[in-house]
């Protein structure tokens, strides 16, 4: 019995060893896959949250997934100011207003800098509505020369008459709407309520242009057909 007893503890020794490297391969393995802080993983990989932080309500992860943007989503107008909301929408229409007014002085006097400057606007409308995308706003861009701002469609009407009478006032049509841009753009950057970087940005930036584009407007002022 005795003898039989040694066999036996001799063989469950004898399994142990074998079976122990396998559970240390098996620790290591889950240690190195583990998500540490931030959704950094053992090996310096980033991996994606599968719950909730312990604190956080699903429905705030949400808010916050969507004001931080996902990758080629649009987000959410939770971290916007009513003011940002509104100078967004009315910067959109604004640079549409220009855009509109260039292209279609440019098909009646086919002068150089109207085209030019068309374009640039263009690029000007598409950083607004960067934005709105980014903050899941609905643009409210229409088509050429139609405008949801009533003071905006009116504007419209009346430089698009006004540029029609003779080149020299086509390009005071110019200076006027870039007078009018500068303008509500100072008004906008020294609203402190307008604080988004991004939206400060982009907004510095049409100021910047508008600037460059007077200039070139009052250029031509004095030699037209250049």
């Amino acid at each position: 019995m005795t003898k039989l007893f040694a066999v036996m503890v001799s063989m469950a020794l004898i399994a142990t060893v074998a079976v122990s490297p396998v559970w240390a391969v098996g620790d290591k393995v889950r240690s190195d896959k583990a998500v540490g802080p931030a959704g950094e993983t053992g090996d310096g990989d980033r991996q994606a949250s599968r719950g909730t932080p312990v604190g956080e309500s699903a429905q705030n992860l949400g808010v916050q997934e969507d004001v931080t943007g996902k990758k080629n989503q649009p987000g959410t107008t939770a971290s916007l100011s009513e003011e940002e909301k509104e100078a967004l929408l009315f910067m959109r229409e604004e640079e549409k207003l220009a855009g509109d007014v260039y292209s279609e002085l440019a098909t009646i006097w086919d002068l150089g800098v109207f085209w030019n400057i068309a374009e640039s606007e263009q690029q000007h409308m598409d950083a607004v509505l960067n934005l709105l995308t980014k903050y899941g706003l609905e643009d409210p861009a229409g088509d050429p020369g139609v405008f949801d701002n009533s003071v905006l469609q009116e504007l419209y009407d009346k430089l698009i008459e006004k540029g029609e009478q003779s080149l020299f006032d086509a390009l005071y049509v110019g200076v006027e709407i870039e007078e009018i841009d500068i303008d509500d753009l100072t008004v906008y950057l020294e609203n402190e309520n307008i604080s988004n970087n991004d939206i400060r940005q982009v907004f510095t930036n049409l100021l910047n242009g508008s600037y460059n584009h007077l200039a070139a407007f009052n250029s031509h002022l004095g030699d037209p057909l250049e």
